[in-house]
């Protein structure tokens, strides 16, 4: 049996179906969809295809993308935030050239 995780990032239904999220959602994880028979044109996040990179979120015009971990709904930690927390200590470090 695989283990299906809980998804971290999610839209609500205030979503206005501009789009921003599904065109900042990396080209090989695709994890944005439009809902299917949604008049409004909403979209969601696929939990299971989702890496967790947080691209989305400050490009939605109406704050409809949450963090369920930030929110308490959901316990844990994304991976992928944490190679980005690594990724800025790195370039904090002294002596370290900032990067071009």
């Amino acid at each position: 049996m695989t283990a299906v995780r809980d998804g971290h990032f999610y839209i609500d239904e205030t979503c206005i179906g501009c789009g921003a999220c599904e065109h900042a959602c990396p080209g090989k994880v695709d994890a944005i969809f439009k809902v299917a028979g949604d008049y409004l044109g909403r979209f969601t996040i696929e939990s299971d295809r989702c890496i967790d990179c947080g691209i989305c979120q400050p490009l939605c015009p109406v704050d409809c993308i949450h963090d369920a971990r930030k929110e308490g709904l959901v316990a844990g930690e994304g991976g992928y935030m944490k190679i980005k927390e690594f990724q800025a200590w790195a370039g904090r470090r002294p002596g370290k050239r900032p990067p071009a």
